[in-house]
């Protein structure tokens, strides 16, 4: 059963901004939310709010519930607590998918994202982004940098090499 998104796909928008959320994240919707039952519409979380990301975050209602769990023990009244608020309660939103699967994304999301006729969808474990094929494109060739400066020179970098030495994963 999957419950974490997962991927990278590409998908395109139509004039009335409705677009296709790919088909793996829709099972991990469906997965990760306690209150699904079959024949109901998927939903999902999308939050918006913070102005230095040039993308959209997408949570399960699972995943969502948490993050609300999270910011509901923070200290009341501190910075922190009303900036995650704002963030993530304030400027957002729960939206339905239709019965093919596809979201509609109002121009304020498309204006903020820069999103018009193609949209990508990057799997974060929890949660998705939604952004413009362009912000996608420069955000994998930052990374590709920085994998190079990891590599030192050397003809591959593993990456794996990065996780704590207490993980065992990809250890044999």
């Amino acid at each position: 059963m999957e419950r974490e998104f997962t991927g990278i796909s590409r998908n395109k928008v139509d004039g009335k901004g409705r677009v296709s959320i790919p088909a793996k994240f829709r099972r991990v919707l469906q997965n990760c939310d306690a209150e699904y039952a079959p024949g109901d519409p998927l939903k999902m979380h999308i939050t918006f709010g913070d102005p230095t990301k040039k993308h959209l975050e997408c949570w399960s209602a699972d995943s969502y519930a948490r993050l609300m769990g999270k910011i509901s023990r923070m200290k009341s009244g501190t910075d922190a607590q009303r900036i995650m608020v704002y963030y993530y309660k304030s400027m957002s939103d729960t939206v339905t998918l239709d019965e093919t699967g596809r979201l509609v994304l109002s121009p304020e999301l498309r204006d903020k994202i820069d999103l018009s006729e193609e949209a990508v969808f990057e799997g974060h474990g929890e949660k998705f982004h939604i952004l413009n094929p362009a912000q996608a494109d420069a955000q994998a060739d930052a990374f590709a940098a920085i994998l190079k400066d990891l590599a030192q020179g050397a003809a591959h970098f593993d990456a794996l090499s990065l996780l704590p030495d207490d993980d065992p994963v990809g250890a044999e």
